[in-house]
């Protein structure tokens, strides 16, 4: 038995920029490997991880979502915050991170 580590729920949760968002890069290619619901980094957050960074052109231009570079290998490259309705669209590096220039 195997134990998915996709809600769709929390999928079903993302609407309007977010959604077309997500739906571009799926589009490009990009895929969803994870979601999460709880509590971090805020009661009743809900998070999309995608396994590339972003493909699509950013969008720092949204009302009421901020993009930021995370840039942490522990976490991820990058992602969209919501924070109105508390929702994460993250994407990762797409392989083995580059500690090079640490």
């Amino acid at each position: 038995m195997s134990l998915s580590r996709i809600d769709e729920s929390v999928i079903s949760a993302f609407t309007g920029e977010l959604q077309a968002i997500l739906e571009k890069e799926i589009h490009a290619g990009n895929e969803i490997i994870e979601t999460y619901a709880g509590d971090w980094p805020r009661p009743n957050s809900k998070m999309i991880f995608l396994e590339m960074p972003f493909r699509t052109p950013i969008r720092k231009d949204l009302p009421g979502i901020e993009f930021v570079n995370v840039n942490d290998p522990h976490y991820g490259k990058a992602e969209y915050r919501d924070l109105g309705n508390d929702l994460y669209l993250c994407c990762g590096f797409g392989g083995v991170p580059d500690f090079s220039e640490l």
